[in-house]
């Protein structure tokens, strides 16, 4: 068994890029050292803040979640609440809720759920079973991302959010990095980064990722240890999209090179500073809902339209929607 590189008790993660062990005491004052560290040089946030953080009731988030209030009770400008979207997925859905809710009374974060039923008009399931019947060309987690940011945002908003946390890894922006990538699609490679939006609008709230530098399995280590990792669920959908296999093979790449995944970062850094750049300006506002978007509707009224959950303006042409 691996001894810790600090004090020689046995440890309980090795950090192979870096050549070091950790025990739980030790472990948890490394991660908590790198997050703030990962805060001050992103500057995420400012002495008041009413920050929201957006959790699914998974391990990330949940963590995102316990680190921001513990976090906040040492800053005396910060608040602290919780948001969670409930898309609606039998058999899934219903015990990420039930975690999230337990955690957030233990720990005394006030919280509020909004639902795709109630906001959209439809359930993920039924979304995704109209979007089959029409022939749309859409995976199910191409639904959930657009409806998901949407929500996020405008209850963010509604809540008084002045920053929005939400519990993004190391992985997960890389595998979202390479997808983009893969897909060439530079516009959302734009919007990439530990601080998101491509500039200031009166409509977005900020968004932050305070594990930015944070591997997963790091991330999985600090629930573990600090006695709340959730109850395995996986979603439905997840094994049809891109990214779970584009996870497999980046997983397979650090074990055999370690510090594979810190150096993907940089290259995505590099590149999304210069896309910023050149790429910058002022997102609209959307003609139909009021919502930021990139052009004069957004993408969550353009697929309620498309799904036909939503009837289309007078002034609309529905064959400007690119499919």
């Amino acid at each position: 068994m691996a001894k810790c590189s600090v004090c020689g008790r046995p440890a309980v993660y090795v950090a192979k890029y870096e050549g070091k062990a950790y025990c739980p005491q030790h472990f948890l004052e490394w991660f908590d050292k790198r997050v703030r560290k990962t805060i001050r040089k992103y500057k995420m946030f400012r002495k008041k803040e009413h920050i929201v953080v957006a959790v699914s009731g998974g391990k990330d988030s949940l963590a995102a979640m316990h680190y921001m209030k513990k976090l906040s009770e040492r800053v005396p400008g910060w608040t602290v609440e919780a948001l969670l979207i409930d898309e609606g997925i039998k058999d899934y859905r219903p015990t990420t809720i039930k975690d999230f809710k337990k955690w957030a009374e233990e720990w005394e974060v006030p919280y509020r759920i909004v639902s795709f039923k109630e906001e959209i008009g439809a359930s993920l399931d039924e979304i995704i079973i109209k979007g089959h019947e029409l022939g749309l060309p859409y995976q199910p987690c191409s639904y959930c991302g657009v409806f998901r940011r949407y929500l996020l945002n405008k209850a963010a908003k509604e809540m008084g959010a002045t920053v929005l946390v939400t519990g993004h890894n190391l992985d997960d922006e890389i595998q979202t990095f390479l997808m983009n990538i893969m897909r060439h699609d530079v516009d959302r490679l734009a919007r990439l980064g530990p601080v998101t939006g491509i500039a200031e609008h009166e409509g977005f709230v900020r968004r932050v990722k305070i594990f930015y530098d944070i591997p997963e399995k790091e991330v999985v280590v600090y629930s573990m240890i600090n006695g709340f990792f959730p109850e395995f669920v996986e979603c439905p959908y997840a094994r049809l999209g891109f990214r779970w296999d584009l996870r497999h093979y980046i997983n397979l790449l650090e074990e055999k090179y370690p510090g594979t995944k810190f150096m993907i970062q940089k290259s995505l850094l590099d590149i999304v500073s210069a896309l910023k750049k050149e790429r910058g300006g002022k997102p609209k506002k959307c003609n139909i809902c009021g919502e930021p978007a990139t052009g004069d509707v957004c993408r969550a009224c353009e697929l309620r339209m498309l799904l036909g959950l939503m009837e289309p303006p007078d002034w609309f042409d529905m064959k400007s929607i690119k499919i």
